[in-house]
């Protein structure tokens, strides 16, 4: 993001400035002693973030564990899409493992006790997802 200074009086002007792209100083309002804030530009640039590959697909699923990971979206505990995917892959797939775990928190809050006791018990797979 870029940074922008605008004059604090013509912050109405400035936001609408910096919304297309001037800046609040070229407004005429104010003058050179007003106080300045900074502010970001929330504008997308040019440069891609680095991508990361995707992890390679299983040749198979039959005598691996999978982790059905519900994560907890708005914090309103289980819900029945994960434990529904789990009867699906026992009636169809009695092969595979499963293990339904509802993550800790929210959606958006990170879990690392899970993460840990799906490496530590070599989880081959998880489905995460929002299953509300």
């Amino acid at each position: 993001m870029k940074r922008r200074t605008i004059l604090t009086k013509c912050l109405p002007a400035g936001a609408a400035l910096l919304a297309s792209g001037g800046l609040a100083s070229q407004t005429g309002c104010g003058d050179a002693g007003n106080r300045k804030i900074t502010v970001m530009n929330p504008a997308i640039t040019e440069a891609l973030a680095e991508r990361a590959p995707l992890a390679p697909r299983m040749s198979a699923l039959e005598g691996k564990t999978i982790y059905l990971v519900d994560t907890n979206y708005e914090g309103l505990g289980r819900t029945p899409v994960m434990e529904e995917i789990q009867v699906w892959f026992t009636r169809n797939m009695p092969d595979v493992k499963t293990v339904f775990k509802l993550k800790s928190g929210n959606y958006a809050a990170d879990d690392p006790a899970l993460w840990k006791e799906i490496a530590d018990n070599n989880g081959d797979g998880v489905v995460i997802g929002i299953a509300g």
